[in-house]
């Protein structure tokens, strides 16, 4: 399977990611700020970005993770 973008939810460091059967448990958390929710860089605009940022962790259950 290629490699993708992904990038942290909280803080936007971007890296690649290559999905496999256990996405979710292979993503791990975010060298940069330890936080474990990440998105295709490709699915998300600047307004989402922002939007998601803003966002309380606790409000944030309903994102779908990758």
């Amino acid at each position: 399977m290629e490699s993708r973008t992904v990038e942290c939810l909280r803080c936007g460091r971007s890296r690649p990611f290559t999905p496999g059967p256990r996405r979710n448990e292979e993503s791990g958390s975010c060298p940069r700020c330890g936080y474990v929710g990440w998105a295709f860089s490709s699915e998300l605009s600047e307004r989402t970005r922002r939007l998601v940022r803003e966002l309380p962790v606790e409000r944030r259950l309903r994102i779908r993770p990758i």
